[in-house]
C-alpha cells in the first residue's frame, strides 16, 4: 500500500474501487443488485488537493475510477477534499499499520462511495465544511480536512465547521454506530441546518 497520498490517489484507491465493484457484480443477496446498480450509475469528478504536494482528480463513470492530473471537461465536478500532505501520510501509515486496507470488505466499501442516488439528492446545492478528527492514536495532532461539495475549489471560510474523534469513525465502521449516532456525536460549530438535513435524506433507504 501506498502511503505517499499522491500515489495512493492515483494508483490504490481507483485499485481497491475496481475490486469493490466486481464484488458487488458478484452479491446475490437481497438488493444487491440495487446496490450494483447506483454505483454503475455514478457520474462525476472528485478534486483531491495535497497541499504541499500536489493534486488529483478521480474520475467516476459506468463503475470504473481513474486518477488524472487535470480536471475532466467531460464529467460533472461533485466534490472537493483538501488536507495537507502531512496528514495525509500519517493518516494512511495509521491506516496500513491497522489493516485496514487488507480487511474482505475494505474493497465494498471504497465502491460505495460512488453514488448515484447521492448525486441526484446532492444536485443543485453547495455546501463547504471544515471536518476536524480530534483524538488520533499516539496523540497524533487533530486532522483538518475542508470539503466542498457541488464545487471544485476548498473553502476557506465554511459555512461550518464539524469536530469528530477518531473513536466514533472507528465505531461507524465497525457496525458499533449507525449514521444517525455519529450525527449526533458531531460537535458543530456554524450553519450546518442544510447539511443535516441533506444527510438524513441520504441516509433513508431508497423508495422500492
Amino acid at each position: 500500500m501506498n502511503t505517499e497520498p499522491l500515489a495512493f490517489f492515483a494508483n490504490d484507491l481507483p485499485a481497491h474501487f475496481q475490486k469493490g465493484v466486481e464484488a458487488l457484480r458478484a452479491d446475490t443477496g437481497p438488493g444487491a443488485r440495487a446496490e450494483l446498480d447506483d454505483v454503475l450509475g455514478s457520474r462525476g469528478a472528485v478534486r483531491i488537493v495535497v497541499e504541499g504536494a500536489g493534486e488529483r482528480w478521480l474520475r467516476v463513470e459506468g463503475g470504473a475510477m481513474s486518477a488524472v492530473e487535470g480536471k475532466p471537461e467531460d464529467l460533472p465536478a461533485r466534490m472537493v477534499f483538501s488536507f495537507t500532505a502531512a496528514a495525509a501520510t500519517e493518516a494512511l501509515r495509521l491506516i496500513e499499520e491497522t489493516g485496514r486496507m487488507d480487511e474482505p470488505e475494505a474493497p465494498r466499501r471504497f465502491a460505495r462511495i460512488a453514488s448515484a442516488r447521492a448525486e441526484k439528492l446532492l444536485a443543485g446545492h453547495k455546501i463547504e465544511f471544515h471536518v476536524i478528527v480530534t483524538d488520533l492514536p499516539d496523540e497524533h495532532a487533530d486532522v483538518l480536512v475542508k470539503v466542498g461539495i457541488g464545487t471544485e475549489t476548498p473553502p476557506e471560510k465554511p459555512q461550518f465547521t464539524a469536530r469528530i474523534s477518531f473513536d466514533d469513525i472507528e465505531e461507524l465502521r465497525d457496525g458499533e454506530i449507525t449514521p444517525q449516532q455519529i450525527l449526533g456525536r458531531l460537535r458543530l460549530t456554524g450553519d450546518a441546518s442544510k447539511a443535516m438535513a441533506l444527510g438524513m435524506m441520504l441516509m433513508q433507504p431508497p423508495k422500492k
